[in-house]
């Protein structure tokens, strides 16, 4: 005969794993764009956690310490107990399934369907932020000593279509609520907006799908949490990005 399957007794102590759990600990540098997106869900989950900053510029990322929780030396990562992580993406959706909350099950859904459609924008925003780095050029200005290609725009203009058609009518990119999808791809945007001059963007948005992400990042910037995350990092990386175009 196969075995019962076990069932909890009315006795039994039974605590959800969010409440038995050692407090998040969060590695992570502002001026990192994956950082900030997993800042978001931290934020927008509204769980505590505890930060721990570092400055990627100083070397702070390849110290012995944190290259025991990721030993890529790369941020954001996280530490729970004796659990690490890294990758910001699988980060998020941790974060969410550890809390099991009502809000968690808004930004990153349960039901198989609204889970799909999350799971897929978020591997589509990685494209999104290709098209839209084609002509940024974001990590080959910082260190390789390039510049941006304005001649790209076109290969840029390709993401927002993209965004444009995953909104379709909704207000957010999976839906009528703000999801974990949303803080990722409405990064390359938050980047394009800050690193290049207001006459570029007006050509930019001009390009199919401008009108609707532009109503979109009106929301995702009305976000009660937006402004504490990226408006001292985006000072700090404009300045940079900026210094290195002047070195070059």
């Amino acid at each position: 005969m196969g075995s019962k399957p076990s069932v909890a007794r009315k006795d039994q102590d039974i605590t959800s794993p969010a409440a038995s759990s050692d407090p998040v600990e969060f590695y992570w540098d502002p001026v990192s764009p994956p950082s900030r997106c997993v800042h978001m869900t931290l934020k927008g989950l509204g769980e505590k956690f505890v930060a721990k900053k570092l400055d990627l510029f100083k070397g702070e990322s390849k110290t012995p310490e944190f290259l025991k929780i990721n030993p890529a030396g790369k941020v954001p990562a996280i530490k729970c107990g004796d659990f690490t992580m890294s990758e910001s993406r699988a980060i998020a959706c941790y974060l969410c399934n550890k809390y099991n909350t009502p809000t968690s099950n808004k930004l990153y859904p349960k039901d198989p369907e609204g889970r799909a459609t999350v799971d897929r924008i978020l591997l589509l925003s990685d494209e999104i932020n290709n098209d839209i780095m084609k002509q940024v050029n974001l990590l080959g200005v910082m260190f390789q000593g390039q510049r941006p290609d304005e001649g790209q725009i076109s290969e840029a203009a390709k993401g927002l279509k993209m965004c444009a058609e995953m909104l379709g009518d909704n207000r957010f990119v999976a839906g009528n609520n703000v999801t974990i999808a949303d803080y990722f791809v409405a990064t390359p945007f938050i980047l394009y907006d800050l690193l290049t001059e207001e006459g570029v963007q007006r050509r930019f948005y001009k390009h199919d799908g401008g009108d609707t992400v532009t109503a979109w990042m009106e929301r995702v910037r009305a976000l009660p949490y937006y402004d504490e995350i990226h408006k001292d990092a985006n000072e700090k990386l404009g300045g940079l990005y900026r210094s290195r175009l002047e070195q070059f």
